[in-house]
This record gives structure tokens, sequence and C-alpha cells, in this order.
């Protein structure tokens, strides 16, 4: 069996897959720049045995990150608890990928694991929409041609800003209010933050689609908060909460020796 993690800006996301790529568990854990190898490693063991997984019966794994501050302690947790030293998606690992972009490196771990999955999943071109602390649009023009990415704040970075700078308005959830035009001071908050962040993807999502062969893009949306957002936007799309996690198996597995 495979473990996978995707180590984001305020989530880790652990996966177990079974030798045909199928995934048996999943579960979400808070990223804590503070927390030590040890911590990590007691923690996983927990959510194994939850899942009903031990480590011993772990054959592999594979980690992407975008937080370098926590991929050793992820990496030490994982080879304390099985003895295993885990891949880390990056400039030396195959994933298949045509990367079109000024400089490679730049390229985020969890944008190529997404985009790895995303062509496997339907033909180009496509649109890989991740809506989570960042909301980031992965364009692909062809069989695993990577063209570039967008990078917008994402919907909980847009609401702290808000909260932070203007002292009158409350912190909100989000919930989505009944009406777009809000009645009390949350809903107004709550409105603009869902509906204008739908907006802004939708604008994107067309903006892309005009370029020459992206006419007929297909779009998947991922993410966090993809669900949340994805009712609001004017297009069609395939929700994958687990594309990251299909990536990583799917680039392990180029990888394996």
């Amino acid at each position: 069996m495979l473990f996978a993690a995707d180590i984001g800006n305020t989530n880790i996301d652990l996966g177990v897959f079974d030798g045909n790529g199928t995934l048996l568990m999943k579960s979400k854990i808070a990223s804590v720049v503070s927390r030590t190898a040890d911590e990590y490693a007691a923690i996983i063991k927990g959510v194994l045995s939850v899942g009903g997984f031990s480590p011993d019966c772990l054959r592999g794994s594979i980690l992407s990150s975008v937080v370098p501050s926590l991929t050793a302690a992820v990496k030490g947790a994982v080879k304390k608890l099985t003895g295993l030293s885990s891949l880390e998606v990056g400039p030396g690992l195959r994933t298949g990928l045509n990367i079109r972009i000024d400089v490679q490196t730049q390229l985020g771990a969890d944008i190529a694991a997404n985009a790895v999955a995303a062509s496997s999943l339907l033909p180009c071109p496509l649109i890989v929409v991740d809506v989570g602390t960042a909301t980031t649009f992965t364009v692909l023009s062809g069989e695993s041609v990577l063209e570039g990415v967008v990078i917008a704040p994402g919907l909980w970075i847009s609401l702290d800003a808000l909260a932070s700078a203007a002292a009158e308005l409350p912190d909100v959830s989000l919930d989505l209010p009944k009406h777009p035009i809000g009645k009390n001071t949350r809903d107004s908050i709550a409105s603009g933050a869902l509906y204008g962040h739908a907006f802004m993807i939708d604008g994107f999502v067309n903006r892309i689609r005009r370029q020459a062969g992206m006419e007929q893009a297909g779009v998947i949306l991922t993410g966090g908060l993809a669900e949340t957002v994805l009712p609001l936007c004017s297009f069609e799309a395939r929700h994958e909460p687990d594309l990251v996690l299909k990536g990583l198996w799917l680039i392990y597995r180029k990888n394996r020796k």
C-alpha cells in the first residue's frame, strides 16, 4: 500500500492507496510548523489507526509540499513510523508533464500533482481550478502540456484581509446567504466573498477559453472550498476533491523502480 501526503499552507491531506490506485482512506490534519517529526508521527499513526491501517502495511510513500519548513518534519514522521524514505514531488522526479513556464522549479508540487491527475481523467485542453488557501488555475493545452498557472488570493485570505483592514466588519462564516443582496453585515460580507469569488473564477475560465486552442477546454474543480463555490459558477465542471492525492499515486507509479 502507498502512503501519500499533500502538505498545504492550511492543511495536510493524507491518503492510503492500494496497488491498483484505489484510495482506501483519506484524512485531513492541520499544518502546524511548530510540530516536530515525533508529533506528526503520533498524529499520522492515530489517523491510520482510525482508518483501520497499520504503518506496517505501507510499502511506499510520496509527498508534495508547498511549506518547506514542514516537509522535513512529515518525511521524518513517515520514516519513524514505516522506515520508508518518501519520494518528494519536485525537480528530478518524473511527472510526465511538458511544463512550459519560465522557471520550472517554481511550479508548486501540488499544482504538478493536480495536473497529472487531471490529464488522466479528462481529455485536454483542460483548466484545473484549485480552490484552497490560494485559488489557482492550471492550464493544460494538450496531453500533459502545462502552459501556465494563474494564482489568486483564496476565499479565507480575502476574508481575513477584509476583517483585519476594516475594524467595524466582523469575522463571518462561509455560509451562503439566502439572497445575493445582503440585509445585514454578515450576509453582505458572505455574499461578497462567495459570489465575488465565483465571478472571478467564471471570468478567468471564460478568458482562458478565449485563447487559441482553449475554446473547448473542460474544467475540473478541486480544493477544500471547491464544493462551496461550484454551485455559484456559471459553467459545467467536474468536482474531484481527491485530485492531488490521485496525482501523487500516478507520479509514484511513474517513478517506481
